[in-house]
């Protein structure tokens, strides 16, 4: 990987608010759910799997959504340790959902 991991959870936090803002206001209630999140996020892996020209062929590009679901299963190992640690999710404290340390004082 070329880009470390503490950059990719900045750039997380930055964007995923504006994802899930931007979804919820397609619902009348904006009662947004996590499918509909997962699924934008698997739309975006997706195109990416596609648009590799390494990837040419069904053999390849399962290979590479095996890449991804291992990114996945990675990122939840260490966010769960995270999460234990901090005591609050990544997800919840970007979008504000936990006070941050910053914020109690």
């Amino acid at each position: 990987m070329k880009v470390d991991g503490q950059t990719k959870i900045d750039l997380f936090q930055e964007i995923m608010p504006i994802v899930m803002q931007y979804l919820a206001a397609n619902f009348a209630d904006d009662a947004l759910i996590a499918d509909d999140i997962i699924e934008f996020f698997a739309l975006s892996i997706a195109s990416v799997i596609q648009n590799d020209t390494n990837l040419t062929t069904p053999q390849l590009q399962r290979k590479g959504v095996e890449a991804a679901g291992k990114h996945i299963a990675h990122w939840v190992r260490l966010l769960k340790l995270d999460h234990e640690h901090r005591g609050a999710a990544l997800l919840a404290m970007t979008i504000g959902a936990v006070a941050s340390d910053e914020t109690k004082q």
